[in-house]
Formats: C-alpha cells, structure tokens, sequence
C-alpha cells in the first residue's frame, strides 16, 4: 500500500462528512448570495476552531508559538479585510447582506483541509514530530493566517452592515 493509500484508509470516518460541510460551505460563497450577518460567522467560526486544533495538537513548549499564533491571526485579519467586493450591499432591514460571489473563500478551505490532513498525517505517522516545536511554530501559525484571512473578511461584511 502506498503511503496515500495508508492515509486515506486510516483517516475516522467523521472527517469525510467534516470536509464536505467545509468544502460545501466555501463553495457557497461562488455565486452571489444574500446572507443573514450571523450566519456569515459559521465558516469563520469552524476555520478558527480548526486553527485551535492545530495550535493545541503539538506537545511542544509553546512559548514561541502562542505569539505566533495572534500575530499570524492578525496579519490574515488584515489581508482578509481586503478581500470583500466592492459590490457588497448590506440590507440591514433585512438583517441580511448581500455578497458578490468569490473563490477566496472556497481556496482558504482546501488550503484548511490540506493543512489539517497534513497535520493529522505527519504526527500520525511520525508521533514524535509533535514535540518539535518549529513544526508547531509553522502548523499553528499557517492555519491561524487561514482563519485570520476568513475573520477579516467577515469582520469588514461586518462592518459594511453596520455602517448602513
């Protein structure tokens, strides 16, 4: 069997329903849409989850890490904040917003769900490699940039909405 082979077969069959919700919820976003505010948080809300995961998952000392973490978070915030279309039309007696459709967030989740099998991938198959805390450093701080990216993004609908 070859090693994607064993990956595949020893991936918990909840991570398959898990992926397509992901995949499911960044494709969503293609087409334009008019959305309630709160249910723009979901996606946000699972990344950063899933971004906590990582961070917690290493038994390194995360000393080094833990900053890393907030300052990637932040610097996706920002480059997610960018990220809204012009077009976006907040319909606050709706309660609802109206978004332009975009591939950004449909590549941040296969970005996500790369990272996060890789991870499960790597510590599964070389356990000790949890203790190291360069890969900690980088696994933690990648999916913090991918879950900051996503938060900007929604944090600028946010304020859109708020502003109307």
């Amino acid at each position: 069997m070859t090693a994607l082979t064993q990956a595949i077969a020893h991936t918990p069959l909840w991570v398959w329903p898990l992926i397509l919700i992901l995949l499911g919820l960044g494709a969503r976003n293609l087409r334009p849409r008019e959305q309630p505010v709160a249910a723009l948080f979901i996606l946000p809300g699972i990344l950063l989850i899933l971004a906590l995961v990582n961070l917690t998952s290493s038994r390194a000392n995360l000393t080094l890490v833990i900053p890393a973490f907030v300052a990637s978070l932040a610097i996706g915030g920002a480059i997610g904040w960018t990220l809204v279309p012009r077009a976006t039309v907040a319909m606050p007696g709706a309660g609802r917003v109206r978004v332009p459709g975009s591939i950004a967030p449909l590549l941040i989740v296969i970005a996500a769900i790369i990272l996060r099998y890789g991870i499960g991938y790597v510590y599964g198959r070389w356990p000790e490699s949890r203790a190291d805390p360069a890969l900690a450093l980088e696994f933690s701080a990648t999916g913090a940039l991918l879950a900051g990216i996503v938060w900007g993004r929604i944090l600028h609908l946010t304020a859109i909405y708020r502003r109307a």
